[in-house]
């Protein structure tokens, strides 16, 4: 990228709002002109979007392409911000902004840089506040099925697990990512949010010699199914462990308002606020699909360990 360094933030935890807060009039180069009011906002790589949406793992999904594209955009009237890492910022020189070209559809309105890569708008807001619609958008996707669950709550750029309120760290710099859903950041440390599966897993976070951030083994707490897939109704997934396998299949159920025999059952799906308990449920209601999938389900269950 044909881009010049302007901010550097020194502390790790600092909000990346302020690195873009009360910041100076950028030299002429940087200037922008006729940039439309319906192209300001803030802009996401729709590689990463669509990576994010299959694998849920944030830290994997802003590797894709990191070394062609910019991790973000935040465009306003007159200058073009871009960043490394979440770490760095950086501004975008009006020459090249010249190559950048919108296109508007159906799916929204992107941004194609002078390379090909194009970013989706996913908000009018900029500077410190794009941030925040970022860090909100992330968090929707990573927790599209998660979030009908009752004790998961999305506040706006912050999630509430269990009564607990957590920040997210988009930064990865001196983080485990290997897994890591997301990490987070609540009053008492630092937390990873582990994928297994598609389950989530609640880790303690530990610092090692050199202050890097690792999940523990010890898992605080375990959601199942907290990062199935909503891209599709009846995901297929090829290697689980055998209880995930199990919940899956049961979902086709719940979505029914099969009432569970089984405890656990009951207990998880009874979670969710879509779920409602139908006592007249038959198996005729379910489609040829649904009872297929229900079948591959059971026979990847008996496999699995």
């Amino acid at each position: 990228m044909n881009i010049k360094r302007i901010f550097a933030i020194g502390i790790l935890f600092s909000f990346m709002a302020f690195a873009f807060a009360e910041k100076p009039r950028l030299p002429d180069e940087y200037q922008l002109s006729n940039v439309e009011n319906q192209y300001i906002g803030t802009y996401i790589p729709v590689d990463v979007e669509n990576h994010l949406r299959k694998n849920k793992l944030f830290y994997k999904a802003l590797a894709i392409g990191s070394n062609f594209h910019h991790d973000i955009l935040l465009l306003e009237k007159t200058e073009c911000y871009s960043d490394a890492g979440f770490h760095d910022g950086y501004a975008i020189t009006a020459e090249e902004f010249k190559n950048y070209r919108f296109v508007k559809n159906n799916n929204g309105i992107f941004c194609i840089d002078q390379n090909g890569n194009s970013y989706k708008k996913i908000s009018d807001k900029v500077s410190g506040a794009g941030y925040e619609a970022y860090t909100k958008h992330v968090i929707n996707i990573l927790m599209s099925f998660a979030k009908d669950m009752k004790n998961i709550q999305i506040e706006g750029d912050e999630i509430v697990i269990d009564g607990v309120r957590y920040s997210v760290i988009l930064d990865h710099n001196f983080f485990q990512t290997d897994n890591i859903a997301i990490w987070l950041r609540g009053k008492d440390g630092v937390y990873a949010l582990v994928k297994n599966g598609v389950n989530g897993e609640l880790h303690k976070g530990e610092q090692g010699e050199y202050r890097e951030w690792y999940a523990s083994k010890e898992k605080i707490k375990e959601f199942p199914l907290m990062f199935v897939s909503t891209e599709e109704d009846l995901p297929y997934y090829w290697d689980l462990p055998k209880e995930q396998y199990r919940y899956l299949r049961n979902l086709v159920y719940a979505r029914h308002g099969y009432v569970f025999k089984s405890k656990d059952l009951k207990s998880f799906f009874e979670k969710f606020s879509w779920y409602k308990p139908n006592s007249k449920f038959s198996e005729t209601e379910l489609s040829r699909d649904e009872k297929s999938y229900i079948e591959r389900m059971l026979e990847n269950e008996n496999k699995s360990k």
